[in-house]
């Protein structure tokens, strides 16, 4: 039972605990013409958590819980805590940064569709007039196969989108991506805001391996690009860039121990578009 003055706390499939009052909040951004910028594993999320770090205006505005999260508790700092997703906002920026913690416990279609669902409705219900997630694209089959030069990411656009892209950006559409799909909610996520009459996208930038930190500051360039905000981002793609080395050097260590051994390192990529 929950104590005097302390409201029930519960989880279903898709539940909201806000951080600061929900009425005033909705208020207070109703004019703003306010983005979102969702990120979802296994790669997506590493750029709204970076992004909300770096503005210091940033505070958390709702914990966002599923019973379809994997089930256990995480430390933080010197406490533990129930897996939630989280979302944030920058009053000078205007921006909402969604950071997905969690992916289901195991794919479950039904548990993917209502997340994005539910998120898709706290944007329409925050008057969010551009939501965007962001993910990675593993080039394998063509035309994806041979990187093409000066590309960094390639954008998925949803019903109602009609952005003009800017240089190093391509979009992408039934023609040039043949049996590509964009899965789970770097996919949903937008499709379900378009729905609901928000301009929406997916980035995915040009990635060389599963964990390339370097599609990261790509995607996250053409976030910049595309949203056209002012975004000092510079200290966030030097540490991609000094991550994304550190793994190049691990995976060519393993490389040259297995041909040692004769043999094979790794999965072949997924012919996915994924966050």
């Amino acid at each position: 039972m929950s104590g005097p003055g302390r409201a029930r706390f519960e989880i279903n499939e898709f539940s909201q605990h806000w951080n600061v009052d929900a009425e005033q909040f909705k208020a207070r951004v109703k004019e703003q013409g306010t983005i979102l910028l969702a990120g979802f594993p296994p790669m997506g999320n590493i750029i709204p958590f970076n992004l909300k770090e770096l503005l210091t205006d940033s505070e958390k505005i709702v914990s966002l819980y599923s019973y379809d999260f994997p089930p256990m508790v995480e430390a933080r700092d010197e406490e533990f805590e129930i897996p939630h997703d989280e979302l944030w906002y920058s009053a000078s920026k205007r921006l909402f940064c969604y950071v997905g913690k969690y992916p289901e416990t195991e794919y479950i279609p039904k548990s993917a569709y209502k997340q994005a669902e539910g998120v898709a409705h706290l944007a329409h219900e925050l008057a969010v007039k551009q939501l965007y997630t962001i993910g990675v694209i593993i080039p394998t089959q063509e035309p994806f196969r041979t990187r093409r030069e000066g590309v960094e990411a390639y954008i998925g656009c949803f019903e109602g989108s009609r952005k003009e892209l800017p240089p190093g950006l391509k979009r992408m559409t039934r023609q040039n991506i043949g049996r590509y799909t964009i899965i789970r909610k770097t996919g949903l996520l937008p499709g379900f805001a378009a729905k609901l009459g928000i301009e929406s996208y997916s980035i995915l930038g040009v990635s060389s391996y599963p964990e390339d930190l370097r599609a990261c500051a790509r995607a996250l360039r053409a976030f910049r690009k595309l949203s056209g905000l002012e975004l000092e981002t510079a200290k966030i793609e030097e540490m991609f860039e000094r991550s994304a080395a550190a793994v190049e050097a691990r995976i060519q260590e393993q490389q040259e121990k297995a041909a040692y051994r004769g043999e094979g390192v790794g999965a072949e990529p997924s012919q996915y578009m994924y966050g």
